[in-house]
This record gives C-alpha cells, structure tokens and sequence, in this order.
C-alpha cells in the first residue's frame, strides 16, 4: 500500500481483540470511530462503543477491560508516519488516556480496495484488529 492510499478519512466496522485463541468484540458488534491521516503528517482517530451496550456501567467497564477505552470511547491525535515494512506508528500528542500521550503506537497494515485493517500486538499477546472503510464525500 502506497502512503498516498491511507490518506484521508475513514469509519470503524469492526474492532475485535483475540487473545489466547479467542476473539472478543469490546466495542459491540456496531462499532463507530473515524481515522483521519493528512497528507502533511497528521492524524487523529476516534473509537466508540456500539450504543446497545454504552449505556450499563457493566458495558462500559467490560469495553474498557478489553479495548482499552474509557468509557466506551478511545481518542487520541498527533504526527503518523509509514515505516519501511509498510506498518503505521502514531506519535500521540494528544489523547483522552493520559499514559498514551508521548508515545508511538504502531500498526500492522493491510489494505483492500476502500478497506484499512489495522493490526497491533499488546505486551500480554493479544491481538487487537481494527477494519475500517473509506468515508465517501
């Protein structure tokens, strides 16, 4: 995938975090979220939970657990860049969980006509996948 194909603005459809062979949705099955990627080298990326289970303190603690997330929700902003092996690494600046800011986040990419899948390994193994679709004008 060229650099030039990542550019511009795209929609969660699926986040999902396998670990030890089994494969969860923290976000629900309806996931919502943009990524957005600049031509000049910025970017920002916003995750939240499907609204049929935001709504219980029980929802928002299991999608917190599994993803990450606050809440249901995940954002955070600062410079990307492409690596040589064609993965992605964010370099947070800004985000709503104070431990990611000054740290660089990095993705495995995999592109399909209209479709980014991004890819990350955590330190406790497991794999977390993220499918988004182009947004259309």
């Amino acid at each position: 995938m060229d650099v030039d194909e990542i550019i511009g603005g795209w929609s969660l459809v699926h986040c999902s975090v396998e670990r030890a062979g089994k494969e969860t949705r923290p976000l629900g099955d309806r996931p919502g979220g943009m990524l957005l990627y600049t031509r000049d080298g910025w970017m920002s990326a916003l995750l939240t939970s499907d609204p049929a289970i935001s709504g219980g303190a029980t929802a928002r603690t299991e999608v917190a657990d599994e993803a990450g997330v606050s809440g249901g929700t995940a954002a955070y902003a600062g410079r990307w860049e492409r690596m040589p092996d064609g993965s992605v690494r964010h370099h947070v600046i800004a985000s709503h969980y104070g431990p990611w800011v000054g740290t660089t986040l990095e993705r495995a990419v995999h592109s399909e006509p209209d479709e980014l899948v991004l890819t990350a390994t955590t330190d406790d193994g497991a794999r977390q996948r993220l499918r988004w679709r182009r947004g259309r004008s």
